[in-house]
């Protein structure tokens, strides 16, 4: 038995550093991260997904089955139910469950893995998470402070008074770092939703107790918009009471599908920061003759909310060297994260473990450059595929992000 099992471990250890992942299912939903710490021994990891994620359903309806498993224990479903969106300790168990009560759902399927048939079997009501969703899982833990879309943060309480590591942000929110006081993000994001009546009318409510607030963050009269807004924010940074109340305000904001739409909608439509940096990782594929794919997409996303925009000069620079890379986009992504300039080492040695999520499952953790695993062994330990994303082919379409040959398809 002990024999059997240390075989197994072996096997997986092989799998996990030779960069076996590759050859996940084609049609994998989510799976169990795995890593090898520096003693060479495999280890389990965690994944977080949104609150209003396709982690929770999935999870819910999981329960909902469990509970009608003869044999099953009853707290799985229970755990399930404490956090939906997290897969972990109690996800993996419940799988394991879920396989022993439906084994013909699992045929060929990785241990500790769910295939996207059972998305069909148990969430019916809703399709099946599309590349955005999947990639929001990994882009967003990126944004360790404001991670989901109830999460605020006040830029100025970094330490002491006014201190902060951007010194012209104030105030940020959700995920894609909605920040008022740098390029006025926060507003622009809170006037793109006035802007929808349904919406609007959500606002509205929700800051029925701060419309002066409100009204200031959306005064556009003037021509500096974005140095007025200390004067707006500055007695409510001071009142700890009227901070709790904003940071509620758009916690319950966050509640609303249409909000959290609208928030979307915003920075990755035709007027979104987000939208004009991930259109220049396509721009610079076009250049090189690459074709992108979902990891691509999630890898543009991703980089997007903290680096920025890649430079005309670094695109002319990177083209001809991703094009003499070859046809594999992996090798494309790997090149554009040694390249990027970085504030500091200090930064390089956090970030390159988080973009390595993109191009470990080719090369396995025994592929990885020193600097590399060291960095997504302490600040990562996820891969593309544990959320299902592959690479095939992927053109986003208009109404996930808006690039620009979306302006000449929307002309009548």
């Amino acid at each position: 038995m002990r024999a059997r099992r240390a075989a197994g471990l072996v096997a997986i250890l092989t799998l996990l550093l030779a960069g076996g992942a590759q050859a996940a299912t084609p049609d994998l939903l989510l799976k169990r991260p795995m890593f090898a710490d520096e003693t060479g021994q495999v280890r389990p990891w965690r994944i977080t997904d949104s609150r209003w994620g396709w982690f929770s359903p999935l999870m819910l309806a999981t329960a909902d089955r469990l509970e009608r498993c003869k044999g099953a224990d009853p707290a799985l479903a229970a755990g399930l139910r404490m956090s939906p969106n997290r897969l972990d300790r109690t996800g993996v168990a419940a799988i394991a469950a879920l396989r022993a009560c439906h084994r013909g759902w699992f045929r060929k399927v990785p241990a500790d893995a769910l295939p996207e048939k059972v998305w069909d079997r148990l969430v019916k009501a809703e399709p099946r998470p599309d590349v955005l969703a999947r990639a929001k899982v990994l882009a967003f833990g990126a944004a360790a402070l404001t991670p989901d879309y109830d999460r605020t943060v006040w830029d100025w309480d970094r330490g002491a008074g006014w201190t902060s590591a951007d010194p012209a942000a104030i105030l940020t929110w959700g995920p894609y770092k909605a920040t008022a006081g740098h390029g006025c993000t926060l507003q622009k994001a809170l006037a793109a939703l006035m802007a929808d009546p349904q919406t609007a009318a959500l606002v509205q409510t929700h800051f029925e107790g701060e419309r002066a607030t409100l009204a200031g963050l959306l005064d556009r009269a003037g021509e500096d918009w974005c140095a007025r807004q200390p004067a707006v924010l500055k007695p409510v940074f001071d009142d700890p009471e009227r901070r709790e109340t904003l940071r509620v305000i758009f916690a319950q904001l966050a509640s609303h599908a249409e909000i959290r739409a609208g928030y979307d909608a915003y920075f990755l439509g035709p007027n979104g920061y987000l939208a004009g940096r991930i259109a220049r990782y396509y721009a610079l594929y076009a250049q090189a003759g690459l074709t992108p794919t979902e990891t691509d997409f999630a890898y543009f996303l991703d980089r997007s909310l903290d680096y920025p925009p890649l430079s005309e000069a670094l695109q002319a620079e990177l083209a001809p060297r991703l094009k003499a890379a070859g046809p594999e986009t992996w090798r494309a992504r790997r090149i554009i994260a040694a390249e990027t300039p970085f504030t500091s080492p200090g930064a390089r040695s956090f970030q390159i473990g988080r973009d390595a999520v993109y191009w470990i499952d080719a090369v396995g953790q025994a592929g990885l450059d020193p600097l590399e695993v060291a960095s997504w062994v302490r600040n990562s330990r996820l891969k593309a595929s544990d959320v299902g994303l592959t690479e095939q082919p992927y053109a986003p379409p208009c109404t996930v992000v808006f690039l620009p040959a979306c302006r000449t398809e929307a002309r009548p």
